[in-house]
């Protein structure tokens, strides 16, 4: 009787051994469930382009490193380090915010919450912090093959006054970042051929303001435009969107807006496209794995796949093989640095 007693009791430490052991989080990191906030600003995630792409890299997070997500979107107000000392305060394991306009926010809560991770997404901390990555993207060097492509279109489809132009959401550097080496891309096809193909556009103000991106592409086409160019969530979604309606062919950013956004795949060429589901997905999973180095960039680049152009889909077979050349040639040059993108 003695020994069945002692054999039950040692078979009741051993379980106690074995479940203390399952439930600490620095034996197992990836078993445990880390609680991840993202924070964003506008009407919501689920916005054809930009946020829908982050969005969809931290759920293929979620699924594979057992993560508890909350997302949390505002447009009502800029309370922006409010919202971020919430989930501070409530020890959230990792934070994560999405845009330029949450540098003092983030910069603010690494220090007040050193114990917690955190990531910016598309901007660069104005003060590095050991405990926070910033996710970089040189979207320069996938829009200025496509100012080419589009100086071309344009060039080939009009020849009495071809002209490109762009509606951005804010005149802010991630928007500049895409239109300035699309215009030099343009200038890069004029020299190379000859030609004059013009460019002009207007930044909106406005992020979030679909109507307005229509309107403002509306004026452009009325002059004459023959590709539009639209960057910035929802306002350049209404940039294409108008395009598509007024028959004329568009630039997509950000993903592959040809899936992304069914209303305007007709009359996309192409995107420059962002890799912000793999990117978010990549320093989520250090941070997962317990191999989160703060005070670093990532970068997103062609070299390494981080930004790129997307396919011509329905424009495949109307755009020469000599353009495609020249354009596979010219992300060459800008890989090896033997062409820049002037940004």
């Amino acid at each position: 009787m003695k020994k069945l007693s002692m054999i039950i009791l040692l078979l009741v430490v051993l379980n106690l051994i074995l479940t203390t052991a399952c439930n600490n989080k620095d034996e197992d990191p990836i078993s445990q469930k880390y609680s991840v906030a993202m924070l964003a600003s506008g009407d919501t995630f689920d916005d054809l382009s930009f946020l829908q792409s982050c969005k969809e890299g931290m759920e293929r997070a979620k699924d594979d490193f057992n993560l508890s997500v909350e997302y949390n979107i505002d447009t009502t107000s800029n309370q922006y380090q409010a919202r971020i000392d919430t989930y501070g305060d409530s020890d959230f394991d990792l934070i994560i915010a999405i845009g330029f306009m949450w540098d003092e926010a983030v910069v603010n809560a690494a220090k007040k919450f050193p114990n917690l991770k955190f990531i910016i997404v598309d901007a660069e901390l104005s003060e590095s912090q050991a405990n926070a990555i910033s996710i970089l993207f040189d979207v320069d060097e996938a829009a200025y093959p496509l100012g080419f492509l589009s100086a071309w279109w344009a060039d080939a489809n009009d020849n009495t006054d071809p002209k490109l132009g762009y509606v951005g959401a804010l005149e802010i550097p991630q928007i500049r970042q895409f239109i300035e080496p699309f215009s030099n891309g343009a200038d890069r096809y004029n020299q190379q051929y000859g030609k004059t193909v013009e460019i002009t556009g207007v930044y909106a103000g406005d992020f979030f303001n679909m109507d307005l991106g229509k309107h403002l592409a509306d004026s452009l086409i009325t002059t004459g435009t023959d590709v539009i160019f639209g960057v910035g969530s929802e306002t350049g979604n209404g940039a294409l969107l108008r395009a598509k309606e007024l028959g004329r062919v568009c630039i997509g950013v950000d993903v592959d807006q040809y899936y992304s956004f069914p209303d305007v795949s007709a009359s996309l060429l192409s995107c420059a496209m962002k890799g912000l589901d793999n990117a978010i997905y990549e320093v989520v999973k250090s941070f997962a794995e317990d191999n989160f180095v703060g005070a670093l960039n990532y970068n997103g680049k062609l070299a390494n796949e981080g930004v790129g152009t997307a396919p011509y889909h329905d424009y495949e077979t109307l755009i020469p093989d000599s353009i495609k050349t020249e354009i596979e040639n010219i992300k060459a040059g800008i890989i090896d640095g033997s062409i820049s993108t002037g940004w």
